[in-house]
């Protein structure tokens, strides 16, 4: 699935962003289906599950620690060896809020 975004304008027929089922050697599309315009290509956000039972033990087998977030910039561990929490300083933590913040970069992938 990739999902595409009007070129440098907005459209007034369209929604604006719009998914295409394409194969991974498919070349992107350059115009949208339902108006004509101009597109671009655009990085989506992936969403990923992991149905399987049990993962901190299964991790823990296979030597790696298994940690869960209890706050911001808190992690606890859940199984495994290591530290029993990890924790961010308070720069840190600003840090990542800050980088959360800023404006995010659109990618162009047809360049």
């Amino acid at each position: 699935m990739y999902e595409y975004e009007p070129k440098d304008h907005d459209c007034l027929i369209c929604e604006g962003r719009f998914g295409v089922i394409q194969g991974i050697n498919e070349k992107p599309l350059q115009f949208c289906p339902t108006c004509g315009m101009d597109v671009r290509r655009v990085i989506s956000k992936a969403s990923i599950k992991i149905s399987s039972g049990k993962l901190e033990s299964r991790a823990d087998k296979g030597g790696f620690t298994t940690f869960k977030k209890a706050q911001t910039g808190v992690w606890e561990k859940v199984s495994g060896e290591g530290p029993d929490v990890i924790s961010g300083t308070k720069e840190d933590i600003a840090a990542v809020e800050a980088e959360k913040a800023a404006p995010r970069k659109i990618l162009d992938l047809d360049k």
